[in-house]
């Protein structure tokens, strides 16, 4: 056999079918409808023959079962009722709509029992497709194997496909796919898609228009149109601001017009982005009573009968993260109130402001990590709760200003913005705890198994910060990052020019903030400490926690004979979710212990390595 591939390049929008209902579905009583709003029938738009897949898991129904809205022809503003049940049924999507009572539901009620406006349709979004043959016409078969329905409205006539949203270029913000054609020798009635019942749908066909020839890097221009709509729309979905996102499509604003406006709305608090809030809202008296080791135990015999509490707080983080714990959740406005609670502590912003919004920041969180982490103390932020990858703005560089002449025009300033991108890997560890420990149920005992996982979290968070290489699913850390300052390290051993050295390397950059700090471990601190500045001084390198004025800290996760320095506000630890929790009853079984197996997923990234400088005895 043998096969030709091509690239071609679809931009779709949003979609629209039309159908018929039965007489026989009204619901006099309920005033309810019941009826079919999309089938496998294919239907011949601008790119081909396109087919609805409704197999498992193609058509995602979650809009239209939020209490999804029916509408007066597509209308948005004129909203008649609401859909009571949307599901698929073999090969077709069915729906239960039920009538508003307001004057203008009343009037399309009598329209719809008296067969006046028969006609339905259903609004919906491609979200993937794939090429499933070319037929002997030398048209284009696709199947959509995953859509999106989001509305269900009354039509007096089908919708015009050809003028309606993704029948032409000017809907910007429609995904695009790259689809690879094949054409064989295979057999031509191979995945003949069969024609679906006529009976209950009537499908406009529309003629195949015909393609006019392609101007010079049209190929190229699309690529790019569709580059920055994606960026600004993605940028928009992440920030909460989609019909900022859209208008700036629409009126052809660069991408980095786009991050200005994300930047201003950031700084200024109007925005933050979504999915980041892991917080329950329990009361003070479910937070004491929650307890580790009874849904520790529940885990282990499956009888959560005795740790509702426990199992409830599992299931709304599970909710608000979408996707279902290995073992059980527990976020760290449970794990803050398991033990005396420290004061907060500042995490304020360092210079030049923030570019996420500052009530993302959990000093809950910090104020618990940090006795386990010095990353946590140098002022590394981190951003909790975190649901799907993360794109944060930031400037890269900003306004130049000049003299002129008097009659002189000023040129406009260059402003670079940049993306950092943040994406969830998992941390690793566990817990033993013992059969004497499993029988006991004291705030104490509680307190014990936190601090252990909340330890081993530190450590692994410390290590990611400094050292992380960005292979093997681990986070890249500041000493791999691209512009850190190397600085050599004389043969003779370190110095004060040396020292001196780090800090003017940073200062050069324009990157010097009052948050600076010297990082190392505890030998290299007994070598500053009995390490002259100037032979016969007695003043020495490390002095009274200080080197060179900035604040000294210590630990055996660093490197020997290395010393980090810089700005650590400049570094961010992104948390997605909550802790996930899985009992292995195995390890430890001979013993009657078991293992509590922790799972986080954490990112870190750096918002400019030239912040840092970094050394090492060779």
């Amino acid at each position: 056999m043998t096969t030709k591939k091509q690239n071609k390049q679809l931009q779709i929008g949003k979609q629209f079918r039309t159908l018929t209902f039965t007489r026989e579905s009204i619901n006099e009583e309920e005033r309810t409808v019941e009826l079919s709003f999309s089938s496998e029938t294919p239907v011949e738009r601008w790119f081909g023959m396109e087919i609805l897949g409704h197999g498992a898991g193609e058509c995602d129904l979650s809009r239209l079962q939020d209490r999804g809205a029916f509408l007066m022809d597509h209308q948005r503003m004129d909203q008649r009722g609401a859909i009571e049940k949307a599901w698929i049924d073999g090969t077709k999507g069915r729906a239960v709509i039920k009538l508003s009572k307001s004057a203008r539901g009343e009037e399309l009620w009598e329209d719809m029992r008296d067969n006046i406006r028969p006609h339905i349709s259903v609004g919906y979004s491609v979200l993937e497709i794939i090429h499933v043959k070319r037929d002997e016409n030398g048209l284009d078969w696709y199947r959509a194997t995953k859509w999106q329905p989001y509305e269900i409205s009354s039509v007096s006539v089908p919708a015009d496909t050809n003028v309606g949203l993704g029948r032409s270029d000017e809907d910007k913000d429609a995904p695009t796919f790259n689809i690879e054609l094949r054409e064989s020798n295979m057999a031509k009635d191979e995945n003949v898609v069969p024609k679906g019942d006529e009976q209950e749908r009537s499908e406009q066909q529309i003629p195949k228009p015909v393609t006019p020839a392609k101007p010079v890097n049209t190929d190229a221009i699309r690529q790019q149109e569709t580059e920055r709509c994606q960026e600004i729309m993605t940028m928009g979905g992440q920030f909460g601001m989609a019909r900022e996102a859209e208008e700036a499509v629409k009126s052809n604003h660069r991408v980095d017009q786009f991050r200005q406006l994300v930047l201003k709305s950031v700084r200024d608090k109007k925005v933050k982005p979504i999915g980041t809030d892991m917080a329950l809202g329990l009361s003070d008296k479910d937070v004491r009573q929650y307890s580790l080791i009874s849904a520790v135990r529940a885990s282990i015999t499956g009888k959560w009968d005795k740790a509702g509490l426990e199992r409830e707080v599992s299931v709304a983080l599970a909710d608000k993260m979408g996707k279902d714990a290995r073992g059980f959740y527990v976020n760290y406005e449970v794990l803050s109130q398991l033990g005396k609670r420290a004061a907060p502590q500042s995490t304020g912003a360092g210079v030049g402001g923030e570019l996420v919004a500052t009530d993302l920041w959990s000093s809950q969180f910090i104020d618990l990590l940090r006795p386990n982490s010095i990353a946590a103390g140098l002022g590394v932020r981190f951003a909790t709760g975190l649901v799907g990858n993360v794109d944060i703005p930031k400037m890269a560089n900003g306004a130049s200003f000049y003299w002129i002449d008097e009659d002189e025009d000023g040129t406009d300033s260059n402003v670079s913005l940049g993306i950092i991108k943040m994406s969830p890997k998992t941390i690793a560890g566990a817990v033993p705890i013992t059969r004497r420990l499993m029988q006991q149920s004291t705030p104490d005992i509680d307190l014990l198994v936190r601090d252990e996982m909340l330890r081993g979290i530190g450590l692994g968070v410390d290590k990611a910060v400094f050292l992380g290489t960005g292979l093997n699913n681990e986070p890249l850390g500041i000493k791999n990052h691209t512009g850190v300052h190397a600085i050599p390290i004389p043969v003779e051993g370190w110095d004060w020019a040396t020292i001196v050295a780090f800090e003017t390397a940073v200062a050069e950059s324009n990157a010097l903030a009052s948050t600076m700090a010297y990082a190392m471990r505890p030998s290299l601190r007994g070598t500053l400490k009995t390490t002259e500045k100037s032979t016969g001084t007695a003043k020495y390198l490390w002095d009274g926690d200080q080197v060179n004025g900035y604040p000294g800290v210590v630990s055996t996760q660093l490197e020997q004979q290395a010393m980090l320095h810089g700005d650590f506000s400049q570094a961010l630890v992104g948390m997605w979710g909550a802790l996930d929790l899985t009992v292995d009853k195995s390890t430890k079984a001979a013993s009657g212990g078991t293992v509590l197996r922790v799972f986080q997923d954490a990112d870190v990234a750096i918002r400019h390595g030239a912040a840092f400088a970094y050394g090492k005895v060779a």
